[in-house]
């Protein structure tokens, strides 16, 4: 992931000091702080690393890690952080493709094309510009020389990536106005990209080479929308004759199928020694779909010919309440099947849904993400005793305020950039979070019921829908949508009744802006229904499962194996305040019986701003946002 690299810091004083100035010394816990500004670091609490690197945690070789870009690495206080809790240290920019090109995105530096031999072949080359990531592997390397006993190994972040990789690379005579290379053309590049990286940096005369214990081959190669290998033709707002872009793949575009992949491994496992691990790195990796891509990804690079693949990193960019640490169990398990090593490697949350950034909102928000990630420790240990070899726990960053999150972004950990959010182990004046504690000792963080939802009762009853108001809407219960998801501006009352055909659903939202201007179905004004027939409560959609949307306009869209148009009727009439929706939804799974049946139910309205986006959400039970993708969360409703 790539964070702002124009943070400013004024201190003066340079790394090799401070490094020789941080010790390794635990002591009495306190208290985390949550102010922001100018503080002393604590030094009286234990070492991370000591806890979670332990035969108690996640075993004594563990990787206990964090990230930061050269920008950080004159802030004292954040190194003497790094040099206390952390035994690696991913770099956050400065070993990707784009910083060896020396950011010369549009073209090459002037000059830089020059011929380099590649087994018996001259071939055209650009020049490699090595002096960030040497900058800040120079210190690293003298801080492990001062403290052999706290050694600092280095994860090598990405040798191939469709994104923060100049186009230009995949044109002839490296001009991106030019034609695509051929595949020939484009294997000898990748060889010697891949060749030239792996011997300056982990190569018999490389001075860095005790420093690496892995490297990230290939990054980010399944797409969220195909959950099959990521193409050229991406959904996105990027060109493929931007410098660079984020969604779409040049890579496919020069070969049309996963070739280079293979490749990539199969370069990395000739160059590199047989010590440094090669992984395969990915974000959304616990959704259900994705998991499946990128396990035949997998799968694929171990079948071929001279490949080695050590293991997989788990991103983690997660949310309070997504994915639920179930998911990422199986996730980890299903992982631990296909691969020796599973670790996290980019490990930050973001904030609950509700969360308002807000001063009287703050305690409680930082106590829920402390939960979560308490609990997701748990699991990783859980899976270590189970036999996954889940060896390691890389954190995206070392203090909230330098996190990528702050800034807005549209991939794996996404933010809008207009709220702080506070997703790290130390808050931006250096102090220990309740995400810190969660591995120390997580008996400082107050339990959270995260699935304590509402349960109403639904009267029996039978209505037309054709968007009047039938009189046996009189006997029904009104539930109001209160529950708020980032900003909304609307209200809505809903009617529930059912009988033994049918759920029915009548909302009366009050919208004064309606807009339907997006091609994302969500993002226009609508409403959805969210059923779990069976109440199973289940962590992913099962057959029963289902998401229906209507939006103001009448347009209908699913999610669910059975959630189809000929399970559903719906009637829309546009108000003075607004729009009403009436429909029913037919029983697939069940035969409803008064007084007995309880279903899992949600009701929620998308509100789309003048723009054409969504601002928010404003639903009955689920303060989590997550329905769409985890049944579990929705509320109860009893059939009277």
């Amino acid at each position: 992931m790539k964070k702002n690299l124009q943070k400013i810091f004024a201190l003066g004083m340079g790394l090799t000091m401070i490094f020789a100035q941080c010790g390794c010394k635990a002591g009495a816990k306190v208290e985390p702080s949550r102010s922001f500004g100018p503080d002393e670091v604590h030094t009286d609490i234990p070492d991370l690393c000591k806890v979670v690197a332990s035969k108690d945690g996640l075993g004594e070789d563990a990787i206990v890690g964090t990230c930061y870009g050269s920008d950080e690495i004159t802030d004292e206080k954040l190194m003497q952080l790094v040099t206390k809790h952390f035994n690696a240290v991913t770099l956050e920019n400065e070993l990707k493709p784009d910083a060896m090109f020396g950011y010369n995105n549009a073209s090459p530096a002037a000059g830089s094309i020059h011929k380099e031999d590649l087994n018996g072949e001259q071939i055209d080359v650009p020049t490699l510009d090595h002096s960030r990531a040497d900058k800040m592997l120079d210190q690293i390397a003298e801080w492990n020389k001062k403290n052999p006993d706290h050694k600092i190994r280095v994860r090598g972040h990405v040798l191939v990536w469709h994104s923060q990789t100049p186009e230009w690379f995949f044109h002839e005579g490296y001009d991106k106005t030019k034609d695509y290379v051929s595949k020939d053309v484009m294997n000898k590049r990748l060889e010697w990209y891949i060749k030239t990286m792996l011997t300056y940096y982990t190569g018999e005369q490389s001075k860095y080479k005790d420093l690496f214990y892995g490297f990230d081959v290939v990054n980010e190669a399944i797409s969220d929308a195909t959950a099959t290998y990521r193409t050229d033709a991406e959904q996105g707002g990027d060109k493929l004759s931007d410098d660079t872009h984020g969604s779409k793949s040049s890579w496919w575009k020069v070969y049309g199928s996963n070739e280079y992949i293979i490749n990539a491994f199969k370069f990395a496992n000739k160059y590199a020694p047989a010590s440094l691990e090669l992984y395969y790195n990915d974000y959304n990796e616990c959704d259900a779909k994705k998991r499946g891509g990128i396990i035949t990804l997998i799968n694929d690079v171990k079948a071929a010919e001279g490949t080695r693949i050590t293991g997989f990193g788990m991103q983690g960019h997660y949310g309070v309440n997504a994915p639920s640490v179930s998911q990422f169990e199986e996730a980890a398990r299903e992982y631990g099947k296909v691969v020796d090593k599973v670790m996290l490697t980019e490990l930050d949350i973001k904030p609950s849904a509700t969360f308002d950034g807000s001063d009287a909102k703050l305690a409680d928000e930082l106590n829920r993400e402390g939960d979560y990630m308490a609990r997701l420790y748990d699991t990783a240990k859980t899976l270590k005793k189970d036999g996954i070899n889940f060896c390691g726990i890389t954190f995206w960053g070392v203090i909230d305020s330098n996190s990528w999150l702050q800034d807005a972004n549209n991939v794996g950990g996404a933010s809008d950039g207009k709220m702080k959010v506070f997703p790290l182990l130390f808050d931006g004046n250096y102090q220990a979070k309740l995400t810190y504690w969660a591995f120390v000792d997580p008996t400082k963080i107050e339990p959270v019921d995260a699935l304590k939802r509402p349960t109403i009762e639904i009267k029996q009853g039978t209505v037309n829908v054709d968007g009047e108001i039938d009189d046996a809407w009189k006997n029904a219960e009104t539930v109001k949508l209160e529950i708020v998801v980032q900003s909304v501006a609307v209200t809505c009352d809903a009617k529930l009744l059912w009988d033994k055909d049918n759920l029915y659903v009548l909302m009366d939202v009050k919208d004064k802006v309606l807009n339907d201007a997006s091609s994302d179905d969500y993002q226009q004004d609508s409403i959805e229904v969210f059923i779990d027939e069976d109440h199973k409560k289940p962590e992913s959609y099962q057959p029963d499962d289902k998401q229906y949307r209507v939006s103001y306009k009448n347009k209908l869209s699913f999610n669910g194996e059975k959630c189809k148009a000929e399970n559903m009727k719906s009637a829309v009439k546009l108000t003075d305040g607004g729009y009403l929706v009436e429909a029913s939804f037919k029983w697939t799974d069940i035969t409803p019986e008064a007084g007995k049946t309880v279903i899992g139910l949600e009701l929620q309205v998308n509100d789309a701003t003048s723009a054409g986006s969504r601002s928010g959400t404003l639903s009955w039970a689920d303060d989590t946002g997550t329905g769409y993708m985890n049944p579990s969360v929705l509320g109860n409703a009893k059939l009277v």
